[in-house]
């Protein structure tokens, strides 16, 4: 349980998605797997971890080089990823303590959601876990061109939520997601640690 008091400061709360709201990285890890099984590769999802935050496409290039994978194969292999992340996610996802923030300032703050994900993707697990309606802004990895580490995705969030950075706490799980809310001039909460990080 997540002492809420202590964002009461900030204006404006922003969210990562996965690993951070909604636990589904086991479920991406586990896809990672049987894309591998599927093609006869030995793919490292630990990559997947070092890389949270990132677009599908950044992490998809970087196992499969890991793996020595044709990079011709770049695409089939992320339509399979997202297909077998899709099953796993909308039959195993849960959420984590940060979407008990969010329940508990919806109406209070404005929040947003900044994510690395595939919008359609984002859309159905919020929707199916019913927190979808606390977000006033929904920012994926189709809504930027620069992605984590640098500050894009949660500089648009604070532009649609209408607050200054300054004024915004991210949360976050992943090291270049945690980059990218510095790099944006704001405050970040490791949800991993529980730790506030100043720049």
């Amino acid at each position: 349980m997540l002492d809420k008091q202590r964002f009461n400061q900030y204006a404006g709360l922003i969210f990562d998605m996965d690993g951070t709201l909604i636990d589904t990285m086991p479920c991406h890890a586990k896809a990672w797997l049987m894309v591998g099984e599927h093609y006869g590769y030995t793919l490292k999802p630990e990559i997947m971890y070092n890389m949270a935050g990132a677009p599908l496409q950044a992490i998809a290039q970087a196992i499969m080089q890991e793996a020595n994978m044709p990079s011709t194969l770049l695409q089939d292999v992320m339509r399979l990823k997202r297909q077998f992340g899709k099953a796993l996610i909308l039959n195993q996802a849960t959420l984590l303590p940060a979407a008990d923030v969010a329940r508990h300032f919806y109406r209070q703050k404005p929040l947003a959601l900044g994510t690395g994900s595939h919008r359609e993707m984002t859309h159905l697990l919020l929707d199916k876990l019913d927190i979808a309606y606390c977000f006033d802004a929904i920012v994926t990895s189709e809504d930027v061109e620069k992605h984590k580490p640098e500050p894009d995705t949660f500089l648009r969030c604070a532009e649609v939520i209408k607050t200054k950075p300054q004024d915004c706490l991210v949360f976050e799980d992943g090291d270049l997601g945690i980059q990218a809310g510095l790099a944006a001039g704001m405050h970040v909460f490791d949800v991993r640690t529980n730790t506030l990080i100043i720049g």
